[in-house]
């Protein structure tokens, strides 16, 4: 703001600063910038206070929070990863299950459970980083007079569309035969996943961290209101959940389908599209072939 960058001048690191932005100046020095960046905050912060008054005006600085808003926080996010693991199934249940074309990993290991648990710990972080970027970007909006069309119907698909287009390259990369033995071969040992968020959540962490931070990527190309991005970080889990559970669920007109992932399983080099196959089908990755048996790489 202008009110920010009056603030910079050519003064010594520490001196109060009193020129304006009609005097002569020179590179600021990192304390006159962080003046700078915090003015433009706070610029933000008013007027997100304006258009949507619940927004705490710390949920962007963790540092601000009290140990007990930490752990509430923290415990609500391990709580949405367990509802994901016990509800999702029961939700779906009256779905017919798909066939059993493979040998299902009946047992988790001690590395299993290892990465299981530091992935929803990251998890943590990773929702924390979302609701930072929600609150300070522009790209966001939180007022309820601010909901359009376009930032809610029309985004929504978006943010799908886009997400699988970053997963689907991180995806055929993690394919790549030299790499795929020391990431993501670790997920392909279950052949038939039935777990639904245990199985999705069973990933070399290098592969769940890239793999969560791309729908942030998402939500930083599309431009969107907070009510579409609380949607489409819950509709990720859910949809992954039921990627990994074998039950026959589909959205119609091509949408989403579980059986896709769950092809994947069994013939990795296809369906690299976590909830779409619109870049499978336009890469030429996409198949259906319900008598395919299982293969390893």
């Amino acid at each position: 703001s202008g009110a920010a960058l009056s603030r910079v001048s050519s003064a010594p690191c520490g001196q109060p600063v009193q020129a304006s932005c009609a005097q002569p100046s020179h590179i600021p020095c990192f304390p006159v910038m962080a003046d700078v960046l915090r003015a433009s905050l706070s610029a933000r912060l008013a007027a997100n206070a304006t258009s949507a008054p619940f927004i705490p005006d710390t949920l962007h600085d963790y540092r601000t929070w009290s140990w007990a808003q930490c752990c509430t926080f923290a415990f609500v996010v391990l709580l949405g990863y367990d509802l994901l693991h016990r509800f999702v199934p029961v939700l779906f249940a009256a779905a017919p299950k798909l066939g059993v074309k493979g040998k299902h990993l009946d047992e988790l290991t001690t590395k299993d459970w290892a990465f299981i648990t530091f992935n929803r710990l990251t998890g943590i972080t990773f929702v924390y980083n979302c609701l930072q970027y929600m609150s300070l970007s522009p790209h966001v909006k939180w007022g309820l007079d601010e909901v359009t069309v376009l930032n809610t119907l029309i985004a929504l698909p978006a943010l799908f569309v886009f997400y699988d287009f970053f997963y689907c390259l991180w995806h055929r990369l993690l394919h790549v035969r030299g790499l795929y033995g020391w990431i993501h071969k670790h997920h392909h040992r279950q052949v038939v996943p039935t777990r639904g968020n245990l199985d999705a959540m069973n990933v070399h962490p290098v592969e769940f961290i890239v793999g969560e931070y791309l729908h942030l990527a998402a939500m930083m190309v599309v431009p969107c209101h907070a009510i579409t991005c609380a949607v489409f970080i819950i509709s990720l889990g859910v949809l992954t959940a039921l990627n990994h559970t074998r039950l026959d669920v589909n959205i119609p007109f091509g949408i989403f389908s579980v059986k896709w992932h769950d092809f994947h399983h069994r013939v990795p080099q296809s369906n690299y599209g976590q909830y779409t196959m619109l870049w499978d089908h336009l890469w030429g990755s996409y198949r259906d072939d319900d008598g395919a048996v299982a293969k390893d790489e």
